[in-house]
């Protein structure tokens, strides 16, 4: 994800938002727009793409082509929010909210940076990865909570403490674990008031220490992101310096100079600067030149109808690869 948000965006209502922005009927090819004259091809999406559509669709065939990601589709879809923000999602979805486009408007190098950013979540296996991690946690605080829940039971015999230390525990991060807020509840004396108090300290204690280890895991995975956004647009030959300028602009977020989920503003910036030495620009776009030699990726809609598909490298049609092996 770009912004600094607590974890990873997931929209339980994204078929109600993406409808404002499928394309309108008369701009829905029929057929994939495949050519062997690229200025033609880019010249008919033009033409009949929304000019939001168009742009991302440019910009995200050309990474894909330059990094060699062109050999599964990629969907993208622009969400109708004021938002300054973009995430990765479900498979191969780049969801960019309106607010972000606009106000990176007239540069596409930044807006570059963003889409490989989300690109580079995908590549790494980040919202997969991000799932098992958080299962993992959730499953070992609740352990340790169960743990004092059982140690405290020991301590206050005969007093009905139960299931109350465990309180609501939960998931990190979908339903934080919960500390045992009903504890106080038993009506408990001395040594076994106070020992029911310390296990819900401890129970604290443990939820904020599976919090951070969950933050640490999102930081470790936008500055790998962050790695692979610049790679990946500069190797389509985008100004690198766009990478700094979508900082820039999130630079003005309210708690950007802080370490959240993400790794503050101007840790990134400097990251950001340190893979300009580490990967020069020209290094990178000789060796993305080399795979921009071909045809243009082709486009539809995806299979739902609610975002813009970049097909794979032979097309979107399995009806036309299969004429293409076998024959008609």
């Amino acid at each position: 994800m770009l912004k600094t948000t607590a974890k990873f965006a997931i929209f339980t209502a994204l078929s109600t938002l993406l409808l404002q922005t499928s394309l309108p009927a008369q701009a829905r090819p029929t057929q994939p727009t495949q050519t062997k004259n690229a200025e033609a091809v880019y010249k008919k999406a033009k033409a009949e793409l929304p000019e939001e559509w168009y742009v991302v669709y440019r910009i995200t065939e050309r990474i894909a082509r330059a990094n060699g990601q062109d050999t599964s589709p990629w969907r993208v879809v622009v969400v109708p929010e004021y938002q300054t923000n973009a995430f990765a999602t479900d498979v191969n979805l780049i969801a960019i909210y309106s607010g972000i486009m606009d106000q990176l408007a007239g540069d596409s190098s930044a807006l570059a940076c963003v889409i490989a950013h989300e690109m580079g979540h995908h590549v790494k296996r980040h919202i997969a990865v991000g799932e098992a991690e958080k299962d993992r946690i959730r499953k070992e605080a609740e352990a340790e909570v169960m743990a004092e829940a059982e140690d405290a039971r020991d301590d206050v015999e005969g007093n009905a403490v139960g299931g109350a230390i465990l309180g609501t525990v939960g998931g990190i991060l979908g339903g934080a674990v919960g500390a045992a807020s009903n504890v106080g509840q038993s009506a408990l004396e001395g040594a076994s008031r106070q020992r029911v108090a310390d296990a819900e300290e401890r129970v604290q204690e443990i939820v904020k220490q599976k919090e951070q280890e969950m933050a640490e895991t999102f930081r470790r995975q936008e500055s790998e992101a962050d790695e692979v956004g610049y790679t990946y647009m500069t190797r389509a030959g985008f100004d690198p310096e766009g990478c700094l300028r979508v900082m820039d602009v999130l630079g003005r977020t309210p708690g950007a100079e802080f370490d959240t989920s993400h790794p503050s503003v101007p840790k990134r910036v400097e990251q950001i600067k340190a893979l300009m030495t580490q990967y020069p620009a020209q290094t990178l776009a000789q060796e993305g030149k080399t795979r921009l030699t071909g045809n243009p990726l082709s486009y539809s809609l995806s299979s739902d109808g609610m975002s813009l598909r970049i097909n794979r490298r032979g097309g979107g049609s399995t009806a036309d690869d299969i004429d293409r092996r076998f024959g008609q």
